[in-house]
This record gives structure tokens, sequence and C-alpha cells, in this order.
């Protein structure tokens, strides 16, 4: 609809048709559309905002939980390595070493285990986070000897503790576990070294059982977390380090300690806390040590900022809302007519008829809209003839399928199929030439048996032929089995140069392919550069397939031919045998009909006539034998 068709009666004022535009349905629904533009963008902003600000605040959260758990499993690492290396020195001094190996050989083994538990006080006094130290022998794990804080525990064995058997190489830092067996109602953390004698090896092991204490307040929250941050560590079992350990215990558990012990990697996410609060945690499996550390802090109070900052906006989007509500009532009239125009156009554009043009002259934004809706009719008609083409090229593409597919099952000779179907694929298709080679017997060069037009004809006439991998398109694809597609033959080594074909610019080489095997090669020539596409190999492969199937079939046919012509030719010439008892009549008939059926200028039938028990000289034969042209008219 144009300006002029909605043009109020000339008897009215200006003034008047304007307020009868705007007190009708069309100012209504572009108020109530303005409204609802206004409110959707401003509620989508501010949805857009919200997650932003979220995603924002959540990341900033997570970096320094992430950073804080770094700072906490490096603080492990330099507490547990001294850990380790001390128990390791003390193995490794030469009075321990002798009052250890001496035990089982010392005729006074009293005065060595004095000696030793002196050795172990001192160590224990020396290094506060161990709490007891035990010597354990290598060859059955029993406790030999122990500090003063683990002489209850003598008598005990530790065969079956984990990692027990690495600790007779090097100092190890047992992962933390609890274990009933010791006696303990928390985790056990332990430590172990080996003492090794220079002449007897291993002969036990000091196993250092360290207070949890240190660990703890590594582990324990520092300031920045907020009033409900949090850390602890779980070990591989699920038991929390510190945690008093009773019947009826229940493990913790939660989303993040599934992933991180139960899947054993690092992360971070909101999830549920074991105390069912929804909190953001950094979660850290730390292998070597099999634990779990999480540093967590609740949602709520890591998003107090968000939470303000939405209220704030909300009250700006509410301000915004009402001012747009109030532009929007002003601007109704002047928008009507542009709209109705755009959405007279957009209809008709919806409903097909892609030539819809707008007209409307005007420096702001419904001027620029109208010019975006004329150019989206320019593409959508460029962009639905460009469809128009392809559809019908695939079109064409599988007519000329069809056509070849029909050739194949109508005709049963080779050539004539081929002839047919080289013309077809050159007039469907429209390229400059086409031909088809098929390999020898031998399978080492590839004979052109068919190609369209004179020059074709010329080249068939001079049985032209390229061995198989020769330096050529249709060489490398004959023996790579495969297509190979020039955009451009002046770029690719391998086009090789027909004097009679100047004109050609881009090639494509298909195999005619039987399972594995390839029986020849389809070739195209284009005028045109990078005149092949996907689409053009695939429907050109499609074509190769079937043209590799007609030529078996052809072959298999004309064999089957064959083989019907020789039954006729032996039912024939029994037919004649037996009509006749003349040995001159059976040879003539023999002679006959073998050189028509072998298409021999000349037959030539030998016979040996003497008789074994005949001294009687034989006649002398003629010169060839006995012989029957093969036209009809014989002498025998």
């Amino acid at each position: 609809m144009t300006p002029a068709q909605t043009r109020t009666p000339p008897s009215q004022p200006p003034e008047t048709r304007g307020a009868r535009r705007a007190r009708g349905g069309l100012a209504r629904s572009v108020l109530f559309v303005l409204g609802l533009l206004t409110i959707g963008p401003l509620s989508l902003l501010a949805l857009v905002f919200y997650n932003q600000a979220q995603a924002s605040l959540t990341t900033l959260v997570t970096s320094q939980l992430s950073s804080l758990a770094s700072l906490k499993e490096l603080q492990m690492r330099q507490w547990i390595n001294p850990l380790v290396n001390s128990l390791n020195g003390l193995a490794g001094t030469p009075a321990l070493i002798q009052a250890v190996g001496g035990l089982t050989v010392s005729t006074d083994p009293q005065a060595l285990r004095d000696q030793l538990r002196a050795e172990l006080d001192r160590f224990v006094q020396n290094n506060p986070d161990y709490s007891a130290v035990l010597v354990v022998t290598a060859d059955t794990g029993g406790i030999v000897e122990a500090s003063a804080n683990g002489q209850s525990m003598l008598g005990h064995t530790l065969a079956d503790t984990p990692l027990l058997e690495e600790a007779r190489f090097q100092a190890k830092f047992f992962p933390p576990e609890y274990d009933a067996t010791m006696e303990a109602e928390a985790v056990t953390i332990m430590t172990a070294a080996p003492v090794i004698d220079p002449q007897r090896g291993t002969v036990a092991m000091l196993v250092g059982l360290v207070h949890d204490t240190t660990l703890l307040n590594i582990i324990a929250p520092t300031p920045g977390l907020g009033s409900t941050g949090y850390t602890y560590a779980l070990t591989r079992s699920g038991y929390p380090i510190g945690a008093i350990i009773r019947p009826g215990f229940v493990k913790p558990t939660s989303e993040g300690i599934q992933r991180a012990i139960g899947e054993q990697r690092d992360g971070s996410g909101a999830y549920v806390a074991p105390d069912g609060q929804r909190v953001l945690g950094v979660y850290n499996w730390i292998p070597e040590y099999q634990l779990g550390l999480f540093v967590e802090q609740n949602a709520a109070e890591a998003y107090t900022p968000l939470t303000r900052t939405t209220w704030l906006f909300v009250l700006i989007t509410l301000a915004a809302i009402l001012l747009s509500a109030v532009a929007g009532i002003w601007f109704t009239r002047r928008l009507s007519t542009p709209l109705q125009l755009l959405t007279a156009g957009a209809a008709k554009l919806a409903g097909g008829d892609l030539s819809t043009r707008v007209t409307i002259r005007r420096d702001d934004e419904i001027g620029l809209l109208a010019e975006a809706f004329n150019r989206i009719g320019d593409q959508l008609d460029d962009l639905y003839q460009g469809l128009e083409a392809k559809v019908e090229v695939r079109t064409r593409q599988l007519l000329a399928a069809a056509e070849v597919s029909r050739a194949a099952t109508s005709i049963l000779a080779t050539e004539p199929l081929l002839a047919r179907v080289a013309d077809l694929i050159r007039e469907r298709f429209g390229y400059y030439h086409v031909s088809i080679f098929l390999l020898d017997e031998s399978g080492e060069h590839a004979i052109l048996r068919e190609a369209t037009g004179r020059v074709g004809a010329q080249l068939k006439e001079q049985g032209y032929s390229l061995p198989v991998g020769s330096q050529s398109i249709i060489g490398w694809a004959s023996a790579n089995k495969a297509s190979r597609v020039t955009p451009d033959v002046r770029n690719d080594p391998f086009y090789l140069v027909t004097e009679q074909l100047p004109e050609t610019r881009s090639e494509a080489a298909v195999p005619l392919r039987r399972g594995e095997n390839i029986i020849g090669v389809l070739d195209v020539q284009s005028r045109e550069v990078n005149a092949f596409s996907n689409p053009d190999v695939e429907a050109l492969q499609i074509l190769a397939d079937q043209i590799a199937i007609a030529v078996e079939n052809g072959q298999h046919f004309a064999r089957q031919q064959r083989l019907l012509q020789l039954e006729d030719l032996v039912i024939t010439l029994t037919r004649k045998v037996h009509q006749t008892f003349k040995l001159e009549t059976i040879l003539e008939s023999a002679a006959t009909e073998l050189g028509r059926a072998l298409g021999a200028r000349r037959a030539v039938v030998r016979l040996n006539t003497k008789n074994p028990a005949d001294t009687t000289p034989a006649k002398p034969a003629p010169e060839n034998g006995e012989t029957r042209p093969t036209n009809g008219s014989a002498t025998v």
C-alpha cells in the first residue's frame, strides 16, 4: 500500500486526518509494540547484564578461591618435603643403622634397644611435627622398637599398610588415611624411610607418626573468604583431616567431593555443600598425597555485590521504561504510516513476492530500516535465483545419471554404450571435452576407448593411451585409484598438454571403480577455471561407478554371446556329422564353420590317414593339409 492509497478526503483538514489515524487501531498497535520493544530490550539487557555480572563475579571469586587452594597446596608440599627428608636423615645416621642392624645379632639387644629408643626420642623432641617414630622390620613388617609415645604399638605389624613396600627403597609420605587398626579416632598421617645397611641392604624401615596440627593450620581458611568461607581436606576414602571418627560416622558428600575424589580431577563450580548450603567452590585433587583440597564460600555472600547492583539496575530500568512510554506516545503518529508500508511490504515478501520494495525517503532510523528492508529483498531475490540455478544444475546431474543408468541397462555392447555415455555427460553437464579410458588386460596402460567430438575421434584412431602412473592427471588417477581435480591446469604439474584441446582450463579425472579395483578413468575437461565443485565431483563419481558396472556387464554379455556362438557351432557340426558319413563332407563342414566362427580367412584340417596295420605308403597330402576357404566354396 502506497501513501496515495491511504490519502483521506481533501475536505478534511490535515490535523483531522492525523488525529483520526492516531485514534485508529494502528496507532494503538504501534504504541503497544513500542511499549513491548522498550520493555523487551530493557528486560533482555537487564538479563544479559545480570548474567554477565554474575559470570564475572563468579570468575573473580573462583579465581580467588583457586589462588588460595594453590597456595595451600604449595604450603603442604613445603611442609611435607622437609618432614620426609628429616626422617630419611635419621634413617641414614650410622648410629641408628648400627643399632637397628644389631638387634638381631647382638648378644645384648637390650643395650641396643635403649640406644635406639634414645635416638628416636631425641628425634621426636627436635621435630615437634612427629608424635612418634616406629622401627618396622623389612621382612615381616613387625614393630620392634618405638619412641616413647609409640611404645604401646610394640608387637603390632604394619605388613598390610599400603605403600609400605615402596618405603624399602626410598623415603615416602603415606597418603593420609583412616586406619582402625592404628587405634586412632582420626586420619593417620605417616612417613617412612628405609634403614639401609651397606652389607645387608634394607634391614628395617622407620615409620613416623605425624601430628595433624600443622596440616590443619595449613588447611584452615585465611582472611579474604568472608564470614562464610572455609577450607577442608578429604582422604581418598572420603574422611576429613582432623575430624573425630567414631562408630556411626557419616562421610561428607557433595558434587564437588564426587568430582574431586570420585573422578580424581580439579575443578570449580557452584554446588550444594555437605552442610546443605549452596556454595562457590574450588576443588583440587593432589595425586601424590591422595588428598582432595576444597575451598568454598557461601554463594549468597559471594553474590552480595551483585544483589545490590541488581536492585539499582531494576530502578533504572523502570525509570527508562516510563520515559520510553512517554516518548513512544509522542512518536506514534509519525511512525504509523511508514510502519504500515513496511508491514504491507513484509507481508508481500513473506507471501513470495520477492520484487516487493518500499519507498520511504527519510533520514532517520525508519529510512534506514526501509533501506535495509529493500536490501534484504534484493538479497533474497539473488539468493532465490542462485538456489534455482543450483537446483537446475543438480536436476541436470540427476537426469544425466538417470540417462546413463538407462543406457547401461539398454545398451549391452561396450563401444556404443561408452559413446552414448560420453555424449550424455558432455551435453548434460556442458563440458568442453569428455573421454573414457579403460585399462588393458595387464593393467599397465589406460587406453582411450571413447571421447567426444572430432578430437576424440582422431585420438581414438591414433590408439591414444597413457601408462598407469605416468606424469598425467589420468595416469595419477589410475595409479592412485582416486579422483584428481585440477582447478587450473596451468598450476598442475600433472597436466598433460593436448594440442587438439587448447581451450582446456580445468580438468577432473574420476576412477571407474569395481570394488577395490578400477577398470578405467572418466576424464572431463572444461573451458572455465574452477569448474568442478564438490557436488560436481560427487555426481561424476556416481556416473563413473555406473559406467564401470555397465562396462563389466557388457564384457560379461559379450563373453556369454561368444559362448553361445561356440555352443551353436558345436551343435551345427554335430548335426552335420550325423547327416553324412563322407569324410570329405565332414571336413568341409568343420573347416567352414570353424573359420566362420573364429573369423579366419582360411581353415586347414590335417589328418593322419595312415593305418598302423597298413604298410602301404600314404598318399602325399597337400602342402597345407586339407584346406577349406571360409567364404562358402571350398575344395577338400
